[in-house]
């Protein structure tokens, strides 16, 4: 058995893609409701605190699924009835869908890269969160764009422009919420002077 169909054996017979992305927002949302706690002041940790909530308890209602009764379950599966998909839309989802099953019987993913797409957002998110710790999240989060952009074969000119979109949402968060998203715990410590606040 090669390298490669060990790792596929691993990821569709053992490893649910889907539960440990939806299992890691849970840690990390988890993680985050907990650093609210550390604001020193409570007005600022209203808006952090709120997202991480929705985004704690929506992991966790989609993590334990298959445990809730059946209304609710129904309710959270929903076919999505108040936002009903046109006819178009619903087929060509379906077409790609079917592309999709056809890449899954040769490919493990839907790039032709090595590791799974779902294994490779995962682990994408992991590095995105330590490298913004240790270099600020402003400057992790074009690298996190050109990354994760290459990985899925965005062409050049999107990826670049992609990037330049995240650094400004990036920088605009900073300036909004006057948090110090330029210094990282091993570079740029006090932050840049240069930038403009």
């Amino acid at each position: 058995m090669t390298a490669q169909e060990l790792y596929r054996r691993l990821v569709e017979d053992v490893i649910d893609a889907e539960k440990l992305l939806v299992a890691m927002m849970v840690v990390s949302s988890g993680y985050m409701l907990w650093g609210t706690t550390q604001f020193s002041i409570d007005r600022a940790a209203r808006f952090p605190r709120l997202v991480a909530s929705v985004v704690f308890i929506g992991s966790l209602l989609l993590l334990f699924q298959a445990y809730l009764p059946a209304v609710l379950r129904n309710a959270l599966l929903s076919e999505g009835a108040a936002f009903e998909a046109s006819d178009e839309f619903a087929q060509k989802e379906a077409d790609m869908e079917e592309a999709a099953a056809e890449t899954e019987s040769t490919e493990i993913s839907s790039v032709g890269r090595p590791i799974h797409d779902s294994v490779f957002t995962a682990l994408s998110v992991v590095g995105y969160a330590l490298v913004g710790y240790a270099i600020g999240l402003l400057w992790a989060s074009p690298l996190f764009v050109l990354l994760y952009a290459r990985w899925f074969r965005i062409d050049l000119l999107r990826t670049v422009i992609l990037a330049v979109i995240g650094f400004g949402i990036a920088y605009s968060f900073m300036i909004v919420l006057t948090v110090p998203m330029d210094g990282g715990a091993l570079l740029f410590q006090d932050g840049v002077s240069w930038l403009p606040r």
